[in-house]
């Protein structure tokens, strides 16, 4: 018995460290484009590329973690389906129940380390990024603007462009720019202009241009020069006010009577519980035959998957919006997957069993 459990979980965490590996190196690579975007955008200074990259991927751990779990269980046991070795599991007296036992303490193993990643790490990770790049955009000038290229403001109200940059001065040369308003579109152009502060907020004085604001589709457009003309450069912190729910820590979030935090402690606990839920879930969806299309029990486990991180983002919303009671929370998610695993297991192994099968979970 302790032999064909240590076989089956020795199988199950070399596939799920394979795909946990797979699965990371393509979410580094897809976050390091984004980071770079980033860069070239002027939300990030170029120094902190790798920190960044490295704080971001602690991040995305929270998701692939329960995710390289759910495969390695579901492919690992649809192999020993396949290749007969389940199957002489079964005809020597192993039921679902004996499956779900012996993987118990690996799926421990994997709640434990998701808590730890999603509870601790990653809000330190999220607070350490928002920390280093507050701090070294205050001493980049100009950010967000580059030589010779159109780039978008962050807050996507226009574009704008400047030939030249002196970032000793904080100059720049020959400028023009088109910014969007709900009833209007100004467009200016400039010889020179410098960059000031102002009640907290980075500024660009323009000097000796024209400014031609009206609206599209109509004829009423007006022309005028001026001397000076300020516009404001995007704010940073825009960009960064979505880490504040994230970067706080979880001891605040639980002594917090505000919605937002209650909704986002929620959010931090369900990657740790969809573990409990897949794993089932994986068990259930496991038993095939060679009678089958080859990988039709995973394309259906990745849709049940998908199923489920779907309701999770909008019970994660409405929890946000107020639309749910916060007492409901996102179990309710956890319910419907657990109802559908369950049916399965009352499908392929009768009443008995899946009531055993569902219930060994919550042993020890």
């Amino acid at each position: 018995m302790n032999i064909l459990a240590n076989y089956i979980r020795k199988q199950t965490m070399k596939t799920s460290l394979v795909v946990l590996m797979l699965l990371f190196l393509l979410m580094v690579g897809t976050l390091f484009t984004s980071t770079l975007r980033l860069i070239a955008r002027g939300v990030l200074p170029p120094e902190l590329l790798f920190i960044e990259l490295s704080l971001r991927s602690v991040d995305v751990l929270s998701v692939l973690i329960p995710l390289s779990f759910y495969l390695g269980v579901l492919v690992s046991l649809s192999q020993m389906y396949r290749n007969q070795e389940a199957v002489i599991l079964h005809a020597s007296g192993w039921s679902s129940k004996d499956i779900l036992k012996a993987l118990l303490p690996l799926m421990w193993v994997v709640f434990a380390l998701i808590m730890v990643v999603t509870l601790v790490l990653s809000p330190q990770a999220a607070k350490l990024s928002k920390e280093l790049t507050a701090e070294a955009n205050k001493n980049i000038s100009l950010m967000g603007l580059t030589e010779g290229k159109f780039q978008k403001f962050f807050s996507n109200e226009g574009v704008i462009f400047v030939e030249k940059i002196d970032v000793e001065n904080q100059r720049v040369e020959n400028i023009f720019a088109n910014i969007y308003h709900p009833d209007r579109i100004d467009t200016l152009t400039a010889d020179y202009g410098y960059q000031f502060e102002e009640n907290g907020h980075k500024y660009v004085a323009l000097f000796n241009g024209f400014r031609n604001e009206g609206k599209p589709g109509s004829n009423a457009y007006q022309m005028m020069q001026f001397q000076r003309n300020d516009i404001r450069l995007p704010d940073l912190d825009d960009q960064l006010a979505d880490l504040d729910e994230k970067s706080k820590p979880t001891l605040e979030l639980i002594k917090s009577d505000e919605l937002l935090d209650k909704a986002q402690l929620q959010w931090r606990l369900s990657p740790a519980f969809s573990v409990l839920v897949l794993f089932v879930l994986a068990v259930a969806l496991a038993k095939t035959s060679h009678r089958e299309a080859k990988f039709i029990n995973l394309v259906v486990g990745l849709l049940a998957y998908i199923f489920m991180v779907n309701l999770l983002t909008i019970g994660h919303s409405m929890l946000e919006q107020g639309s749910i009671p916060i007492q409901m929370g996102l179990w309710w998610v956890y319910a419907i997957v657990l109802f559908y695993a369950a049916w399965r297991l009352l499908k392929l192994d009768g009443p008995k069993a899946t009531h055993q099968s569902v219930a060994v979970v919550g042993e020890s």
